[in-house]
């Protein structure tokens, strides 16, 4: 174990203890693999099973849209890579919702989703669709304009893909501003999600929404997560990924 795991273990351990609970909450990965990966940041797929029995045996329930304080839990996928296409039947035999932030531009691009595969999974009904911008760019050095235009053209392309109404958003690495949020909500995003620890229902603007990233944790380290020990991070998320105006 390296000296940053072992810092961040210690920290998780502080978490478990100062704000453990059992509330709703969201969790984020990027993409699953079996054996060839399409991104590095892709999570296994015997260590996603692994994930999901401790979501059982905790007793969460996993769910589309989280509507209960406590004990529900949804899961997202990042940016649109085919992995999860590829794994998807983990989804459909264990009949699991899956929320999938998609960058428009990405699609049909190598080791990214096809239009056909993204609506092959739609079709399941077990998954829901987000935009994650059109290029991905990162929001807070955009002008109003660019974060408009960004917003506005991947909701048009995903709606009309899957006919369907795309109203939440995810930021591109997690940064933001008060310039963007506004604009989602003027566009008709009614969740934004964001890259902050926490709660599902602790916010820490209307409509924004926490998530806990877990692509690449132990079992120790999701049990403590799903706990809510990553909160010991929010201050540090925060500085890192929300940009105040002046």
């Amino acid at each position: 174990m390296g000296i940053k795991q072992f810092i961040k273990n210690g920290y998780l351990h502080i978490g478990n203890f100062l704000y453990e609970n059992r509330s709703s909450k969201v969790i984020y990965y990027h993409d699953l693999h079996d054996k060839d990966s399409f991104t590095p940041m892709s999570t296994p797929v015997d260590l996603f099973k692994k994930h999901l029995d401790i979501i059982a045996m905790n007793d969460y329930d996993i769910v589309k849209s989280i509507d209960k304080n406590d004990l529900q839990l949804e899961i997202t996928f990042d940016d649109g890579f085919r992995g999860l296409y590829e794994n998807f039947s983990i989804f459909i035999d264990r009949n699991i919702p899956v929320k999938l932030f998609t960058v428009t531009s990405f699609i049909g691009k190598n080791g990214y989703l096809t239009d056909y595969e993204l609506k092959n999974m739609y079709d399941t009904g077990l998954l829901s669709i987000g935009s994650h911008t059109h290029t991905h760019s990162d929001l807070e050095i955009l002008t109003k304009d660019q974060i408009y235009d960004e917003l506005k053209r991947s909701k048009e392309i995903l709606g009309d893909m899957l006919n369907c109404e795309v109203d939440t958003l995810c930021y591109p690495r997690g940064r933001f501003n008060d310039t963007a949020v506004e604009c989602a909500k003027d566009l008709g995003y009614s969740k934004q999600y964001t890259c902050l620890p926490g709660n599902y229902f602790e916010h820490f603007r209307e409509g924004l929404i926490n998530r806990s990233l877990v692509q690449a944790a132990s079992d120790k380290e999701f049990q403590k997560i799903l706990n809510g020990a990553d909160k010991v991070f929010y201050k540090r998320y925060l500085k890192q990924h929300y940009h105040p105006e002046s």
